[in-house]
């Protein structure tokens, strides 16, 4: 009975480094897909001035432009997902919650998008150090973002705000919600990712606010 609680833990890192995995192709597709209809259209620029028709050379230095663009937007894309991806590679060690937390906010973007709703995000300039396992890290500031998120009506917006208190990382997500909804299960699984951080996590609802608030000790 021991291992049960440790193989459904393992078994929702395994979904979530899945589902951060479909969306970071989802987004690669994207790219390739402008990068491949960019280079079509300067094969037909191309083929014009084979037929004696002059260049147009602002045309082709705008399609430079997306190109170039769409491979920095790439560029950033996995660069991104390799920290991620690596984090899962990592024992519990001195991490920085502000650079985890900005990471998993940009890749919970197509998730907060897709749902109607915006995210904003109020980061510290300065590291804030924890001990802990990075990957399992990302998971809680994820499964908060989630949580929230999935208790929005379209427009509404994702707050995460992120501070040093004492010898702690304290995060709060929240996010004006409708409705009771069925949160007790969900909030549990989220206390339990938690508490493998040695961390603890409040939820409190007030005149329509739902906000959950993780505190991670410095270790």
């Amino acid at each position: 009975m021991s291992g049960r609680p440790h193989l459904r833990a393992c078994r929702e890192e395994l979904a979530f480094f899945g589902k951060i995995g479909a969306d970071v192709t989802h987004e690669m597709r994207n790219v390739l897909s402008i990068v491949g209809e960019n280079a079509g259209l300067l094969d037909d620029q191309l083929a014009l001035a084979e037929n004696g028709k002059p260049l147009d050379h602002e045309k082709l230095k705008q399609l430079s432009a997306r190109i170039t663009r769409q491979v920095a937007r790439g560029t950033r894309i996995m660069e991104r997902f390799s920290r991620f991806a690596h984090a899962a590679d990592e024992e519990a060690a001195s991490s920085d919650m502000t650079a985890i937390t900005e990471t998993v906010a940009a890749m919970a973007q197509r998730h907060v998008v897709l749902a109607g709703c915006r995210l904003e995000a109020d980061l510290p300039d300065e590291a804030i150090h924890v001990t802990a396992n990075p990957f399992s890290l990302q998971h809680a500031v994820f499964s908060a973002i989630e949580l929230i998120l999935d208790s929005l009506e379209n427009g509404q917006v994702v707050t995460i705000k992120l501070a040093g208190r004492g010898a702690a990382a304290v995060m709060s997500v929240s996010g004006s919600v409708t409705g009771g909804g069925e949160l007790s299960g969900r909030i549990s699984r989220l206390s339990a990712v938690i508490n493998e951080l040695e961390g603890s996590v409040e939820t409190s609802r007030e005149n329509g606010v739902l906000s959950l608030t993780l505190t991670i000790p410095a270790g």
